[in-house]
């Protein structure tokens, strides 16, 4: 694996140089800053978002002929990968709902917020969450509902606080 990496390193660098020399060539002349191009880096700016949005471009194409439930799969993982689970207070009539935005660890029983319903997981299918609402590829579930704060709650004081609420 460690050689196809380092294959792919040099293909990048080899593709990245060439392509800052063709912006070199051929556009940077039209460039309004082109006296400060070598201290602002726009052509490397500029290959690396055509360097990156040609490899996005080529792993999709990849991924969609894999089949579209492997599909839902890969857009899951790249969710997860590249968002950081945090904990968010939704405000709910009379109250407020926690919820856990990610979709890791969810069992049957537990609660997950799905647009703005709050449904019961009764199983899941691969890349998707079966509900007693119906069934939704996991990328659509906003996050494991947590807990649901309502008068009397221990927190609910301190969270009416937060929102400037005096009481």
């Amino acid at each position: 694996m460690k050689d196809v990496i380092d294959e792919f390193r040099r293909a990048a660098g080899k593709s990245f140089r060439k392509l800052r020399r063709v912006l070199d060539e051929k556009y940077c002349w039209k460039c309004p800053q082109r006296s400060t191009r070598d201290r602002i880096g726009c052509r490397e700016v500029e290959a690396w978002m055509r360097l990156r949005s040609a490899l996005e471009e080529e792993l999709i194409e990849q991924v969609k002929g894999l089949g579209e439930t492997y599909h839902e799969g890969v857009l899951l993982r790249i969710r997860e990968k590249t968002e950081k689970p945090t904990i968010k207070i939704i405000r709910d009539k009379g109250g407020y709902i926690i919820i856990r935005d990610s979709t890791s660890g969810l069992r049957m029983g537990h609660e997950v917020m799905v647009g703005s319903r709050i449904l019961r997981v009764e199983g899941l299918d691969g890349a998707a969450v079966i509900t007693d609402g119906g069934r939704y590829p996991l990328y659509e579930v906003r996050g494991r509902v947590l807990d649901r704060v309502r008068p009397g709650h221990p927190f609910y004081r301190y969270i009416r606080s937060l929102e400037g609420h005096d009481e």
